[in-house]
């Protein structure tokens, strides 16, 4: 009878093997209007198994694959159930504690989709390890009263241990895994009260065997997690990172829409009240009214001029990563030309420079200038009497470039929306330089970070991208 029921149960093993098998050469949903009645219900039960996309919730993609996972799993042990009991697998007393358990689960799988899948509730990595800790504890259950490693379905076990190595992050990954190894051994206790033949060698051979492979299985799928979230991340970076370059390149061409289209009203409007200002020099007028209307036309010289400026930044910031043109600059001559010519527009900065590549890089020196000449803007206006640091540093990898002020800092709203354009707390800022101090950065593969000191007022902006191949650095002349 016992092979009978294992012949049985494998069989049904092979048949959901060979149903998966043939819904992975199902096609595309796109072509579901073509394929007959049965293809098109296999290839919605593949589609209802597949690992969700909800953009920026990755443990709610993993609790809604596991809540779908787990219906399935409930609608597999439910329909054993009869098989069991007619093969003697299950006797009139444990297909009640059998049944019970499947329907605990559904009553509480049903509770977690209602409460956290359908109302999107967001979950961490914690609630993640419960879920599959859970899974665990009645799978074990299950196994225990239907013949614990006597039951092919054992290898579910496996299963279960090899989802929490890819779905667990972190610290929370070791005692799922500890957890793991008490279950099992709950099961192979069962197994030898029930197989008092085994020879107490060959069972603790079973034994050692059976967690070496439990610990393997989840080493490796938690390299191959660890991999997939890896890559997931990259991915995200990257589509990020281009819909920062479209956004960057659509304010380019508002920016040159608007210069273009209010330069020459502002001229005009500039030329006008100059004339206005020397007519009224060559007319004699009461000295109230003069001076009122010299404040006036004073006044409305510096709004012209405010909004000059306001076309003259967002001009600036037209930087398109499609036009960088690299060539080897070499980085001590580029530094000293910059940082003079910044010098010569503010006489009175205190700028201490601190160079340590004195060769050359491969970088576009005209859209490096513009980024240079940013930071040093926004650390002068942070404090203008402070000292500016501009350190330029590098390793076997990497080109590290800093600007560090004394002034008050990044406010909480500017440290926590880095990377979004128009964010800035200055009166008169754009809230572009940043924005587009780190496109260049990541123009090269590399990236952009802020920070407020932690000793003294002030804050650090530092740009990171690696060595470019063909440069001196890069291993080849």
């Amino acid at each position: 009878m016992p092979a009978l029921v294992i012949w049985a149960i494998s069989s049904f093993v092979a048949a959901i093997q060979r149903l998966q098998n043939f819904l992975m050469t199902v096609r595309p949903a796109s072509s579901t209007r073509d394929k007959s009645g049965a293809e098109s219900f296999f290839y919605e039960i593949a589609n209802f198994f597949r690992f969700p996309r909800i953009e920026g919730h990755t443990e709610n993609a993993k609790l809604t694959w596991l809540v779908r996972l787990r219906w399935g799993a409930i609608g597999l042990f439910f329909s054993m159930a009869g098989p069991g009991y007619i093969f003697g697998a299950l006797n009139r007393t444990t297909i009640m504690i059998y049944i019970g358990i499947i329907g605990f689960l559904f009553i509480f799988n049903l509770l977690t989709h209602l409460i956290f899948v359908e109302s999107k509730t967001p979950v961490g990595p914690l609630f993640i390890g419960f879920q599959l800790a859970f899974n665990l504890a009645v799978l074990t259950a299950l196994l225990l009263i239907s013949g614990s490693f006597g039951n092919p379905f054992v290898a579910l076990f496996l299963l279960n241990a090899g989802l929490g190595g890819v779905l667990i992050r972190g610290r929370n990954a070791w005692p799922f895994v500890f957890l793991c190894h008490v279950f099992l051994i709950a099961l192979q206790i069962e197994f030898a009260t029930s197989n008092m033949e085994l020879g107490q060698q060959t069972f603790w051979i079973f034994v050692f065997v059976s967690h070496i492979l439990l610990f393997s299985v989840w080493v490796v799928m938690r390299s191959l997690g660890a991999y997939l979230e890896g890559h997931f991340e990259r991915l995200s970076q990257s589509r990020i990172q281009s819909e920062k370059q479209d956004r960057l390149r659509a304010i380019g061409a508002l920016a040159a829409g608007f210069s273009h289209e209010f330069a020459s009203p502002l001229n005009a409007a500039k030329l006008r009240l100059d004339r206005l200002e020397r007519a009224f020099e060559k007319i004699e007028l009461t000295a109230k009214w003069s001076t009122e209307a010299k404040e006036n036309l004073s006044e409305a010289k510096e709004s012209i001029k405010s909004c000059e400026s306001v076309i003259h930044s967002m001009n600036a910031s037209q930087l398109d990563v499609r036009d960088h043109k690299l060539r080897p600059v070499n980085m001590k001559e580029f530094i000293k030309d910059v940082t003079e010519s910044w010098l010569e527009e503010h006489a009175g900065a205190r700028l201490k420079i601190e160079n340590q590549i004195l060769n050359s890089l491969l970088i576009s020196p005209i859209n490096l200038a513009q980024v240079i000449l940013n930071l040093l803007d926004n650390a002068y206006e942070s404090n203008a009497k402070g000292e500016l640091i501009l350190k330029l540093t590098e390793n076997m990898s990497d080109v590290e470039l800093s600007v560090e002020d004394e002034g008050p800092g990044f406010s909480d709203r500017v440290l926590g929306r880095q990377g979004e354009p128009f964010v800035t707390t200055k009166p008169n800022g754009t809230g572009l330089g940043l924005y587009v101090s780190e496109i260049f950065a990541q123009s090269l593969g590399g990236n952009l970070l802020i920070a407020n000191k932690v000793k003294s007022s002030g804050a650090i902006v530092t740009l990171r991208w690696p060595v470019q191949i063909g440069s001196p650095l890069g291993g080849r002349e």
